[in-house]
């Protein structure tokens, strides 16, 4: 078997997503031949998949999807569809490349993770394709024009957007029926979903939420505590780890949440002297304060994770699958509604019965901080009761790589009876 996967270029969790099921793949079908096409963080990631053998392919150019803004105050055909999903989701150049790629490799299967070019590319070229995807539709899809309002963008024309909105689902539903399968790791809420492409791949057969789609490591035993607190300077002192994401539409909204971070901790110091802050990001940090630990993106975060008393977390996806798994003490924060393409992910949790705070300021990351210290059992027993909804099996990479071979199996039985006369 010879399968390729091309993962969206944004962000993190596509690649991340896409090395558990490479990983799983090269455990249950040892021969295979994988390549994975790197767009985003390839510095990071290019060694983590060779090492699970897996042949890394770079694009022409990466683009930083953390530190630079990707929208403007206006939302409308020209800064949404000309200058952001043109150059993300939907992109001429980047199916050509895709094109490109798979006629020089010439895989039995595409593999794509909510990579929208790859699925055009695949069908293109007349190769099967399985989509793997945290979205039911677009984004847009499943946001009306009130909430974008709301979000603090100015609509010039609201029957524009709407034609937006159409066409990526009418889109979006096209490539959900033509791929072979659809696997999603996040669980179905009707009133949410209904009547999306995903749901309705799901209502016919193709679809499936298989549960977190994640590395082995989620569900493995963490470091031990000494040795985490060697690593990073904790010095057995029970810590808060938060994170301020990924792929940011607004930078001023992370470097707003960064600021509320900090204040909430030095808050919590005065009646917790001994706690420590762990802060991830996807930036250099210059500045030192005393009980915070600055730290770039951290690969194998999971014993982090494991021994925090509490997690601050943005809700992208592939982290709320992972702290499922972990069932994880945490709260998911969004620095500003404008971050629009992850008001649908908080709508979810909140529904799903996290705690969830949009645009927290201090005095809401103080108040989530003191119930997580002054009462930990009661704060675990709340973000338990919806890892389960999220994390109802260990780990769902297995069934993609399951299906990745049985669809290649199908499609060489479907040519073998094309090239045999009747």
């Amino acid at each position: 078997m010879r399968v390729l996967y091309l993962p969206a270029e944004t962000g993190t969790g596509h690649n991340m997503r896409t090395l558990a099921i490479a990983g799983k793949v090269r455990r249950l079908f040892p021969g295979t031949e994988q390549h994975v096409h790197l767009g985003s963080k390839s510095a990071i990631f290019r060694p983590m998949f060779e090492a699970a053998d897996v042949r890394v392919h770079l694009a022409p150019s990466e683009r930083d999807h953390a530190n630079t803004s990707q929208l403007g105050r206006t939302f409308d055909w020209t800064t949404y569809v000309g200058s952001y999903l043109n150059r993300t989701f939907i992109s001429g150049e980047k199916m050509l490349n895709a094109i490109a790629l798979i006629t020089a490799i010439g895989p039995d299967l595409v593999v794509s993770d909510y990579n929208i070019a790859a699925s055009l590319a695949a069908e293109v070229t007349g190769v099967p394709h399985i989509l793997v995807t945290e979205r039911y539709d677009f984004t847009l899809g499943q946001l009306d024009n009130r909430s974008l309002v709301e979000a603090g963008f100015t609509l010039p024309d609201h029957a524009e957007v709407d034609s937006i909105r159409t066409a990526l689902t009418t889109l979006f539903g096209w490539v959900t029926r033509r791929a072979h399968s659809v696997f999603t790791d996040k669980p179905p809420v009707d009133e949410l979903d209904r009547g999306t492409p995903v749901q309705r791949a799901i209502e016919a057969g193709t679809g499936h939420f298989v549960g977190p789609i994640v590395r082995d490591e989620c569900a493995a035993e963490p470091v031990p505590r000494a040795e985490l607190d060697g690593r990073f300077g904790l010095g057995g002192a029970p810590y808060v780890l938060a994170g301020v994401g990924g792929t940011a539409m607004f930078v001023e909204n992370k470097e707003r949440l960064l600021e509320n971070y900090l204040s909430a901790f030095a808050k919590l110091r005065a009646t917790h002297p001994e706690a420590k802050l762990v802060l991830i990001g996807r930036q250099q940090f210059v500045s030192e304060i005393d009980g915070v630990v600055f730290l770039d993106y951290v690969t194998d975060w999971h014993s982090l994770v494991k021994h925090a008393q509490v997690v601050l977390s943005p809700p992208g996806w592939i982290s709320v699958a992972e702290m499922a798994v972990m069932d994880a003490p945490v709260a998911y924060v969004l620095s500003g509604r404008n971050e629009y393409h992850e008001l649908e992910a908080m709508r979810r949790l909140a529904l799903l019965g996290y705690t969830t705070a949009t645009e927290p300021d201090e005095g809401t990351l103080s108040e989530i901080l003191r119930r997580a210290f002054d009462d930990p059992e009661d704060f675990a027993r709340e973000t338990s009761a919806a890892a389960r909804v999220i994390a109802p099996v260990t780990n769902g990479a297995e069934a993609v790589a399951r299906s990745i071979a049985l669809a290649i199996a199908e499609s060489h039985v479907r040519r073998e009876d094309v090239a045999t006369p009747a």
